[in-house]
C-alpha cells in the first residue's frame, strides 16, 4: 500500500524542517518547498532515514505560477497530495524607518500570497479528487 503524500512550504528549516520531521515519522511521503539547497538536501535526509521517501522543490513561494509548476512535480514524483502544509514566512525586525519598501513587499508576498497561492495549487488537485487536506 502506498504511504500518503504530504507537501511543505518553507520546510528546510525551523517549523517547516520540524513539521517535515514529523510527518516523515507518521509514515507520510514528503515533498518539501523552500528556496535554499542546503537546508532542503538535509532535510530530504532526515525524513528518508525515517523510512519514506522525500522529494526536494526548489521554488519561490512568493510566484503563483512557481508553485503551480511545483505542485505538478509533487504529484507526478510522489503521487496524489494528501496533505498540504503552507509554512513558508519571512519577515523584518527593524524600526519601521529603517525598513525599506520593497522588504516589506517581499515579507506580504512570502508570508501571506505564498499561503494564497500553496492553498489554490492544492485545492486545484484535491477537490477533483474530492479529499485532502
Amino acid at each position: 500500500m502506498s504511504r500518503p503524500i504530504a507537501v511543505v512550504t518553507g520546510a528546510s528549516a525551523g517549523v517547516g524542517r520540524a513539521t517535515v520531521a514529523e510527518l516523515a515519522g507518521r509514515g507520510f511521503d514528503v515533498a518539501l518547498l523552500a528556496r535554499g539547497d542546503t537546508g532542503l538536501a538535509a532535510a530530504a535526509a532526515e525524513a528518508e532515514a525515517r523510512g519514506v521517501r522525500a522529494l526536494t522543490v526548489p521554488v519561490d513561494v512568493a510566484h503563483h505560477q512557481d508553485v503551480r509548476e511545483a505542485c505538478t512535480v509533487v504529484e507526478r514524483e510522489l503521487g496524489p497530495i494528501d496533505v498540504w502544509i503552507n509554512n513558508a514566512m519571512t519577515t523584518v525586525f527593524a524600526p519601521l524607518t529603517d525598513i525599506d519598501p520593497d522588504d516589506f513587499a517581499r515579507a506580504v508576498e512570502v508570508t501571506f500570497l505564498g499561503q494564497v497561492w500553496g492553498t489554490m495549487a492544492a485545492l486545484d488537485v484535491m477537490r477533483p479528487r474530492d479529499r485532502g487536506t
